[in-house]
């Protein structure tokens, strides 16, 4: 018990910052695994502590509830547990044993009010507050990856509901795919998103350039050393920049490319610092094209694309059938209007399309060493500079490696994330340029983690 409350005293004090006057009267669901919870006093946080109705979670536990006029106090019992306090004492009794309160219960308007930490520790369930939603989650101990699965559709369907995020989704875990749906429209006609709908994937196109990158390197056809200047001698600054560079973000190039390349200058000396560069990947779509004699799109869907069964994927999402594909929108003056861009003008920066099945196809052929050999695919997800990879960002923790990618262009955003050690991936396309897909992301984390 008592690592459960260290552990639930962390969990506060890293992903819960409270503002009290933007949230003392702002009204959070409180989910019961997937039963939302009813109160007649609603849950309040009071200089950042969250409280809620004693009443009504005994009821949703199916607990009995005590009230002893007399000596105030309140008692809620079932379940081998037993619980009870008194208004005029800081302890409370649990089990027969005597323990101090960290926060004190509250009466507001006639009914008990529970600190969640308390909650947590009397009742045993590990508590979440989804930011994003401004929701609790109670969640049992030992619960199924199913029922994790069913909480993060429920989550992503709220979230739709609010228009909050409209696309599509797929969550794994333990190599089994626990949910995978659309949330929202697809385009203004009314069809809705599915797991197969492709969309515009924007930066997450980096992470099949690095792959194109590394099969042409186990080929033997180029070498992380090359300089850029080996295929494009007549840039002024090619003698600098090597395929690493291209690969890490360190090439000294800009963002984004305005004009022609000859015309770009440099912004630091290359390998001497890392900015994130959308023309280092157009570059590197550019040596793919040189080295492998075909075009980015036919390279990537000679190799990959075909290979993996990715059939909803391909080069430039204006090519597919209107019918079929997700249309991007943004929010301009409060309005949501469809906008599109050249998005074969991205090359290896931004120009494929994807489905969440074809992307989680991606993750398994990776996984699994179908795409690339164990050692190739070591080198293309090694922590090469700061946080990146080749073609991946990297992430080591003390459960193992995470990779990650998100985008953001004219009409879409996209996340995916795998996280090696606790086995889990999540995906999420959105056709709404608005949406914060990967700080919902971070939520279904928080709902499908043990």
């Amino acid at each position: 018990m008592k690592q459960l409350l260290v552990f639930f005293i962390m969990l506060f004090s890293v992903f819960v910052l409270w503002d009290d006057k933007a949230h003392a009267n702002t009204i959070m669901p409180v989910f019961l695994d997937e039963q939302k919870l009813s109160f007649d006093e609603d849950p309040v946080a009071i200089r950042g502590v969250t409280y809620i109705e004693l009443r009504g979670l005994c009821g949703a536990l199916n607990y009995q509830l005590g009230w002893n006029q007399q000596t105030k106090t309140a008692s809620c019992s079932g379940g081998g547990r037993n619980f009870s306090f008194s208004f005029n004492d800081t302890h409370y009794m649990f089990n027969n044993q005597r323990r101090e309160f960290i926060n004190t219960p509250r009466a507001i308007n006639g009914r008990t009010m529970l600190s969640l930490r308390e909650v947590s520790e009397v009742f045993d369930y590990r508590v979440l507050w989804l930011s994003f939603s401004n929701e609790i989650l109670l969640m049992s101990r030992g619960i199924t990856d199913e029922t994790r699965g069913r909480m993060a559709d429920d989550f992503l369907q709220r979230l739709n509901a609010a228009n909050r995020f409209n696309g599509s989704a797929l969550v794994a875990k333990r190599n089994s795919v626990i949910t995978s749906s659309g949330y929202g429209l697809a385009d203004q006609a009314g069809r809705a998103n599915q797991p197969n709908t492709p969309f515009a994937i924007a930066s997450l196109t980096k992470g099949f350039t690095g792959s194109a990158i590394m099969k042409l390197h186990e080929e033997g056809k180029l070498q992380f050393t090359d300089r850029l200047s080996d295929y494009f001698p007549e840039l002024p600054y090619a003698n600098q920049i090597s395929i690493h560079q291209l690969l890490t973000h360190t090439a000294g190039l800009p963002w984004e490319k305005e004009g022609q390349y000859k015309d770009i200058k440099l912004i630091y000396t290359p390998g001497t610092s890392q900015r994130y560069s959308n023309v280092g990947y157009m570059l590197l779509g550019d040596i793919i094209e040189q080295v492998s004699g075909k075009s980015y799109s036919a390279y990537l869907n000679d190799q990959i694309f075909k290979p993996l069964g990715m059939n909803s994927s391909g080069f430039d999402i204006n090519t597919v059938d209107r019918s079929v594909r997700a249309h991007g929108y943004s929010l301009v003056d409060g309005r949501v209007v469809p906008v599109n861009r050249d998005f074969a003008a991205r090359g290896g920066s931004g120009s494929v399309y994807a489905s969440v099945e074809d992307l989680y196809k991606l993750d398994r052929a990776l996984y699994q060493d179908t795409l690339h050999s164990r050692s190739i695919k070591e080198v293309m997800l090694r922590q090469h500079e700061s946080n990146w990879g080749y073609g991946w960002q990297v992430y080591p923790t003390s459960v193992g490696r995470v990779t990650q990618l998100s985008g953001n262009t004219v009409g879409y955003t996209s996340h995916i994330k795998r996280h090696e050690g606790l086995n889990y991936t999540i995906i999420l396309l959105s056709n709404h340029a608005n949406k914060d897909v990967h700080v919902i992301g971070q939520m279904i984390e928080h709902i499908i983690r043990n």
